[in-house]
């Protein structure tokens, strides 16, 4: 079988170290290898600083095997730190034939799916987040499980079955924390093999599968950061990270002695030798410390770390792990392994330092690559050889080379998502509308439309749904926002204005407007959103004689409720008699410009005899010669409320009126209205009323009876 040969970059904190691993059938052999420390801070927390700094030591790196190697290394196999780390969990399933064997290609197609499910489940998580999703970039992902045929199965390839699922944890990384990591890989002149994390590289070879049935946590304590890995039940549960290392503990040093950072560090590595260290402050001051004395000042820093790292073992694990597998340079610090026991309130011996000696997979002379710090570089090389590498393309997007993890068609839309653009600055969006209430009717402004974005790829006109392929050249204008809506009082109301006469009188009128209760009388005013305006127009009749002069209270007419004989009535009274060229008006009608209006002030309350002036005369009744007669009287009596009043007497609202029909009164003659009495050429006319001798103003009543005769 041919070898095959991988170039491995572990790009971290304080150290880079580069490794060319070849395969030949089973076994992984370290051709050779090389490390470079930083001599500037130009990694910090696992995040590239200084592009070019890092570039410079791995070119550096690459240059050094190249010669010694006397093979060309054009493709590095890379790991991220995971710095602000994201996973997602998700299935995919697919329902095929059972008439053959299942391909590797047709797993890795469902893990692809399944990462993308992850990706979209990430989304809706994130997407209220001001820097979502939408700036994460897929580092890795590791299969919890596969399934066939609802059976759990340790792997698909080679299987038949007519259903197969499986479930991937995917980890996503910030965009600006991937990208630096790829510019440094172009300054430094070499393509992108492979990409994963760093925890799950460290993870496929200190926990092989055969350990993963049981409940361990695997920490990888580097300088930025400590990066945390559960197993259980036979896959890998979660991941993790806590932004605290080796950093940390150089820096309280530095902090507590004065003393440069890097020669800090030089101290802290010191510590584990058991003797007095010698150490120069910034101040040039020369003195000794005891090795015993270094740790008790930074027992409060370890302290820390390990808290951080219990919380999140905890959080993930939900319980204690059976043990806790430290690797990285940090986990040498003296005191930590035995305050993260007890932070996990497990025994001593359950959390250990595993290092390369064990690895039957992969085989190395180099010292430096045997301890613990050479865990996650040998991981790197093994993980590269172990899976295929993730599809990447690198396009340019304006110009600026953009790296993208190539699942199934990439389009221009998930180049430009994938780069961090959010979907509102693609697209131009719509201007803000305006929502207007005029009168009590609501109407509606709409702002102006945004425009679409521009796309070339290649130089030739594009959609976001233009298929892209590697070194493709994108160009793209975003869409341009659209404007608010903008409404002034002339955009809304006629402003226009006249003159009348009024009581003989010339009268100037313009019209009344106010904006939420404000009069306003600028026509360039812009009206506020959801304002609430009130209008009336300068030739309604009502605001003629406002300006007139009227009090505004005479304008407003009121209702009147009373009981005439225990009748509900009611009545609408307005204080004012209007008529518009001598035809009586409205106050709500709209005059013709320079109309002639007249008006007369009435009362402010009705009298009685407006109430009653409709209601019907009282009548009498009275016995005539024993014949039966009604005449009219000249009135009733008027009762408010039980009370005698006048008929010029106010109403009062919700009086009770009622018509005292006994106290009308007539007298005698009044009865010849009705009775025809022959004339008689001789004798005495005789008038009775109820037998008693009466004359012609005699008082009547209701029932009396009267005679009337001739007497010889």
């Amino acid at each position: 079988m041919e070898a095959q040969t991988v170039y491995a970059l572990d790009i971290g904190t304080r150290k880079i170290m580069g490794l060319v691993v070849q395969k030949r059938d089973e076994c992984i052999e370290v051709l050779d290898s090389e490390m470079i420390e930083h001599q500037t801070r130009a990694m910090m927390d696992g995040q590239i600083h200084d592009v070019e700094a890092v570039a410079g030591a791995i070119r550096r790196i690459t240059s050094t095997l190249q010669e010694r190697l006397q093979i060309p290394l054009k493709a590095a196999a890379v790991a991220a730190a995971g710095r602000a780390l994201k996973t997602a969990r998700a299935k995919a399933q697919a329902k095929r034939s059972r008439l053959h064997e299942i391909s590797r290609d047709e797993v890795r197609a469902l893990e692809i799916e399944a990462v993308q499910r992850a990706r979209m489940a990430l989304l809706q998580e994130e997407q209220a987040q001001p820097a979502g999703v939408l700036q994460f970039f897929c580092v890795g992902y590791s299969v919890v499980y596969y399934r066939l045929e609802d059976q759990n199965i340790q792997s698909l390839v080679g299987q038949t079955g007519g259903f197969m699922e499986l479930e991937v944890i995917a980890t996503f990384l910030p965009r600006v924390v991937v990208d630096s990591l790829f510019s440094a890989m172009k300054q430094a002149g070499l393509e992108l093999w492979s990409m994963t994390l760093e925890p799950i590289a460290a993870l496929s070879i200190a926990i092989p599968p055969g350990m993963r049935l049981l409940n361990l946590a695997l920490v990888d304590i580097g300088a930025g950061t400590s990066d945390i890995a559960i197993v259980k039940d036979g896959h890998i549960a979660a991941y993790a990270m806590v932004p605290m290392g080796g950093d940390e503990l150089t820096e309280a040093l530095a902090a507590h002695y004065l003393l440069d950072f890097h020669h800090a560090e030089t101290v802290k590595r010191q510590m584990n030798s058991g003797q007095t260290i010698e150490m120069h402050d910034i101040l040039n001051n020369t003195f000794r410390v005891e090795s015993a004395a270094l740790q008790e000042v930074l027992r409060p820093v370890i302290n820390e770390i390990c808290a951080q790292i219990a919380g999140q073992i905890l959080s993930l694990n939900r319980k204690p792990p059976d043990a806790v597998i430290c690797i990285g340079g940090g986990s040498l610090t003296p005191l930590l392994l035995p305050t993260l026991a007890e932070q996990l309130e497990l025994p001593p011996n359950r959390v250990g330092i595993r290092t390369a000696r064990g690895f039957e997979a992969i085989h190395s002379d180099n010292p430096y690559l045997q301890g613990p710090q050479g865990v996650t570089p040998l991981g790197i090389a093994y993980h590269s050889l172990l899976s295929p590498p993730l599809p990447f393309i690198t396009v340019k997007l304006n110009d600026a080379n953009l790296v993208l993890w190539n699942v199934g068609e990439m389009t221009v839309g998930n180049a430009l998502l994938s780069s961090g653009a959010s979907l509102a600055s693609i697209y131009g969006r719509p201007g803000l509308g305006k929502s207007i209430t005029v009168n009590g009717q609501l109407r509606v402004f709409p702002g102006t439309a945004g425009t679409a974005p521009l796309v070339r790829v290649n130089g030739q006109k594009a959609t976001l749904d233009t298929l892209l392929n590697d070194g493709d050249q994108i160009d793209f204008v975003p869409g341009s926002s659209g404007e608010d809506a903008r409404v002034t009082l002339a955009d809304l109301i006629t402003l226009e204005a006249g003159s009348f006469t009024v009581n003989g009188r010339q009268v100037h009128s313009k019209p009344l407007i106010t904006v939420n209760g404000q009069e306003i009388n600028n026509p360039d005013y812009e009206i506020p959103d959801r304002a609430r305006v009130e209008y009336q127009a300068a030739n309604l009749l009502k605001l003629i004689l406002q300006q007139a002069g009227v009090d505004q209270y005479r304008l407003k007419p009121r209702l009147f409720t009373y009981y005439l004989e225990n009748e509900e009535k009611r009545l609408l009274w307005l204080p004012v008699e209007v008529t518009v060229n001598s035809q009586a008006a409205r106050l709500d009608d709209v005059v013709p410009w320079g109309a002639e209006v007249s008006y007369r002030l009435l009362p402010l309350c009705p009298t009685l005899q407006e109430v009653l002036q409709d209601t019907p005369a009282s009548q009498l009744r009275v016995y005539v010669n024993d014949e039966e007669i009604v005449i009219n009287t000249p009135g009733s009596g008027l009762l408010m409320d039980g009370q005698a009043v006048p008929i010029t007497r106010e109403l009062t609202d919700g009086t009770n009126i009622s018509l005292d029909h006994e106290a009308g009164r007539a007298i005698l003659s009044d009865i010849f209205q009705v009775y025809d009495l022959k004339p008689h050429s001789t004798g005495r006319l005789v008038l009775k009323v109820n037998g008693h001798e009466a004359g012609f103003s005699t008082l009547i009543k209701a029932g009396d009876r009267i005679e009337v005769y001739w007497e010889e």
